[in-house]
């Protein structure tokens, strides 16, 4: 293939993507209403993860006093982080 018949190609490949933007656009706009319940629900997942898989893992490999170190050491510098980036 040639390179003017590569570029051709990338270009026809490339054209659904603004119809397809339009669509996300009225798809993400429709259900804003129902955003925070969504995002909610997956903040939970996340933590239901984070603690029933990854937390108890950690506490397996390392023990749990280290793994407890480094979860309050986490929380604080996650807290520091927060009230500087809030001002």
């Amino acid at each position: 293939m040639s390179v003017a018949g590569a570029g051709l190609w990338s270009i026809f490949t490339s054209l659904p993507q603004p119809i397809m933007a339009i669509a996300g656009y009225w798809f993400v706009d429709s259900f804003a209403a129902v955003q925070p319940a969504g995002l909610g629900f997956a903040a939970g997942a996340m933590l239901w993860v984070a603690l029933m898989e990854l937390l108890l893992d950690a506490a397996k490999a390392c023990g749990l006093l280290p793994t407890s170190a480094v979860v309050v050491l986490a929380a604080c510098l996650m807290r520091v982080c927060q009230e500087y980036l809030s001002d």
